[in-house]
């Protein structure tokens, strides 16, 4: 059985379809297994792009409990859901079956129940280290490769490191050395958490590290 791609969005909550989101367009950008131009009726690149800010923007906004907020919230996920749907056709159509292709592309897999029930998620990247960057604002995260990983996926957050809502995508990288941070505010204590990407989907996150940007 050819693996597939997991469209299901609608089961994640705001939190998670932020991060899904923002993973498939950040791997999907310059990954040369999906060169652009993508072929109607998948968007743009910088199509996607947009939609994803502009639900993030209105997501900010209906914090405030609005209403009328919280219905362009409502329509801008519906907006962009539909777009992540129209590009996963073409993008199973060029991976032609290659699970490691597909994994690349930030969406979660569909597995088969029988030679699948057993796998068992990635284990946290080992030697996780977090350094101030070459500039200001920067940072540099360091883990050893995870067998298993196509890419490893990097969160942030201000707050309290053990409330999952306060963790934000920062980025995702194909290799897993010398992944850098930046435009991050200055004089602030930062959380850094990083984990692995594979086939079978996400895997376990490193403990977080505390380091204050200058």
């Amino acid at each position: 059985m050819q693996p597939k791609l997991i469209l299901n969005f609608e089961r994640l909550s705001e939190a998670d379809f932020q991060t899904k989101a923002g993973l498939i367009i950040a791997v999907l950008t310059g990954n040369p297994r999906f060169p652009e131009p993508w072929p109607t009726p998948a968007p743009a690149q910088a199509t996607l792009t947009a939609a994803n800010d502009s639900y993030r923007n209105a997501y900010h906004a209906s914090r405030t409990q609005d209403i009328v907020q919280i219905g362009l919230r409502n329509e801008r996920r519906l907006a962009l859901t539909a777009m992540l749907r129209q590009l996963a056709p073409y993008l199973e159509f060029v991976a032609h079956g290659d699970a490691a292709a597909l994994a690349s592309t930030g969406y979660d897999l569909r597995r088969d129940p029988v030679r699948t029930s057993s796998v068992e998620p990635l284990l946290a990247p080992e030697g996780f280290k977090v350094q101030h960057g070459p500039h200001r604002g920067s940072l540099t995260v360091r883990v050893n490769r995870v067998a298993g990983a196509g890419s490893y996926e990097v969160q942030i957050t201000l707050g309290d490191p053990t409330q999952d809502a306060g963790w934000q995508h920062a980025l995702t990288a194909l290799s897993s050395t010398r992944i850098i941070l930046s435009d991050l505010p200055l004089m602030q204590s930062l959380w850094v958490r990083v984990r692995g990407i594979g086939i079978a989907g996400a895997g376990l996150w490193t403990a977080p590290v505390n380091i204050v940007v200058v």
